[in-house]
């Protein structure tokens, strides 16, 4: 996964890679001043984010999140079932478990330059959480479960 930083038309970096092309996240504000922000993205079903504004190191971010997308299944469901243990008063069913693993769906993957990863979830149900908040699954640079939070 050699990629290589490439310039793009508005003079900003972009970083090629299978799940398409990274670019530093910017926002235009209303008197034209552009603001970048210290992350790369790429748009997709999850959202992908590279946290950090250093093309070299958002280069060497690329194969820690493709290791972690090639561990999808086992990562998905353990999250899931994360969040239902976080929120449960009482040891959830099965039932409980596969409803939220039905339920929630990854909506953005970030990557963090210490290999830690998280991942934020959308209830496409609306059932789970109040609109407006979603749970958030930490992971560990080893893919270890560390925290799981709600987030607006």
């Amino acid at each position: 996964m050699g990629a290589k930083p490439e310039r793009v038309s508005d003079g900003l970096e972009s970083l090629p890679s299978p799940w398409g092309v990274f670019t530093r996240d910017s926002v235009t504000s209303i008197d034209g001043e552009v603001r970048l922000f210290e992350r790369f993205s790429v748009a997709g079903e999850p959202h992908l984010t590279l946290e950090t504004g250093d093309t070299t190191v958002a280069a060497g971010l690329l194969p820690r999140l493709e290791a972690f997308l090639s561990r999808r299944a086992l990562w998905e469901r353990e999250a899931t079932d994360a969040v239902v243990v976080e929120f449960s008063t009482e040891d959830p069913t099965q039932d409980e478990l596969d409803e939220a693993a039905a339920d929630l769906r990854a909506a953005q993957i970030v990557v963090f330059p210490d290999a830690a990863v998280t991942v934020h979830f959308n209830d496409t149900c609306g059932q789970h959480f109040l609109e407006g908040y979603w749970p958030a699954v930490h992971f560990s640079s080893l893919d270890a479960v560390t925290e799981v939070s709600v987030e607006s």
